[in-house]
């Protein structure tokens, strides 16, 4: 069986940005989005996002930190998280990938473990790493925020026919340019946001038979198997 989570990264960064990664789950492809806490936009953000957008943490974390100061820094996001939406995140990602780092995957996987919840892991080290400490990650992670945009019509397409047995998380950064946020990656998010609503993608997606769900799926497929629940139905 083919479970995909397309995650829209940094909900909570920009209004615009957030405009568009709603937009995306609306329209789109998009079944999940990672959320900066500690942003001015962050509230308004976890408020608007819709029951059925997952929302997991994208936690902003410098990757030379120390495991105990990783770990304080991200139980404080975690905290805010849940004082602004309610409730605890589906998932846990960072900003540029900062729990690759060893210290900081570290202070990931043990705070993963104790609350139940599944990590981002963007190659097999991490996977191995999050795994061997009990940890629920994708079997695959699809996605590149070094290119601008990642996600072109045809890039998407291409990825979608070709998608694996098993779990795959598809990282993506819908959006419109920002007003506020200052981010070398702006107009470049509308071809990701045009890409994850077009109709070549959802032919893709359809032809590949694969279940779209979000991190709340992987983690059910984790503990039994099928989906309890936390599938998204395509129409």
């Amino acid at each position: 069986m083919k479970l995909l989570v397309v995650n829209a990264d940094d909900l909570g960064y920009d209004p615009e940005i957030d405009r568009g990664i709603f937009e995306a789950h609306a329209r789109g492809l998009v079944t999940s989005a990672t959320a900066m806490v500690d942003t001015p936009f962050a509230r308004a953000a976890l408020a608007a996002a819709p029951a059925t957008l997952g929302v997991g943490l994208h936690a902003v974390l410098d990757p030379g930190m120390s495991r105990g100061a990783a770990e304080e820094a991200l139980r404080a996001q975690l905290a805010r998280f849940v004082e602004l939406r309610g409730a605890e995140p589906t998932h846990l990602d960072s900003h540029k990938h900062a729990h690759a780092a060893p210290a900081v995957l570290d202070a990931f996987a043990d705070l993963a473990r104790e609350r139940g919840l599944p990590v981002r892991a963007i190659d097999e080290r991490m996977r191995d790493a999050l795994r061997a400490r009990g940890v629920v990650t994708p079997d695959r992670f699809l996605g590149d925020a070094a290119l601008r945009p990642a996600w072109t019509e045809e890039a998407l397409v291409a990825a979608l026919a070709s998608l694996g047995e098993g779990t795959t998380e598809l990282m993506a950064h819908p959006g419109y340019a920002p007003l506020h946020a200052r981010t070398s990656f702006g107009r470049e998010r509308e071809i990701e946001l045009a890409a994850l609503c077009s109709a070549r993608a959802w032919t893709a997606l359809e032809a590949s038979c694969a279940t779209r769900s979000n991190f709340a799926g992987v983690a059910a497929r984790a503990r039994s198997g099928p989906l309890q629940g936390a599938r998204i139905v395509d129409s």
